[in-house]
């Protein structure tokens, strides 16, 4: 049975404090700011987009480990952390719902709203801040 490869798990966590400091320091007050600029609007979306790419790949490298076979879709990863009791029902739907706009940043489903992405900002940066110790503290304890 493989074990957790928590040097490489370490790192993807720094990675992802990493990018939501990166976030966090292009947030505006406002979304009129927010359209207007562009660049920073690109930068907001890839760094979700690298967000939600690290998760999932913890996710997976947990899973493998401990679970029984790998998750068919990103989303299913944050189910499988519930199942596997890593992490807390209500956190998993939060960040299992962000893997939906994560698709639709990747492959410009529809185009991009926006104000949906703007939006998504201060939750998701909460809620994977909250995933980050959660994780931490896993592998710390296993």
């Amino acid at each position: 049975m493989p074990s957790l490869d928590k040097e490489l798990l370490s790192q993807k966590l720094l990675d992802m404090t990493k990018y939501l400091g990166e976030l966090e320091s292009l947030r505006v007050p406002t979304f009129v700011e927010y359209k207007k600029d562009h660049i920073k609007r690109y930068a907001v979306e890839r760094l979700i987009e690298l967000v939600v790419e690290l998760a999932t790949d913890i996710n997976r490298h947990i899973v493998a480990v401990l679970g029984e076979s790998s998750p068919p879709t990103y989303y299913d990863t944050f189910a499988e952390m519930n199942n596997l009791k890593i992490l807390p029902k209500n956190l998993c739907l939060r960040l299992a719902s962000t893997t939906g706009l994560q698709n639709r940043l990747v492959h410009r489903y529809e185009g991009i709203d926006h104000k949906v992405v703007y939006h998504s900002i201060d939750p998701l940066l909460e809620n994977y801040r909250k995933y980050a110790v959660i994780v931490y503290d896993y592998l710390e304890k296993n």
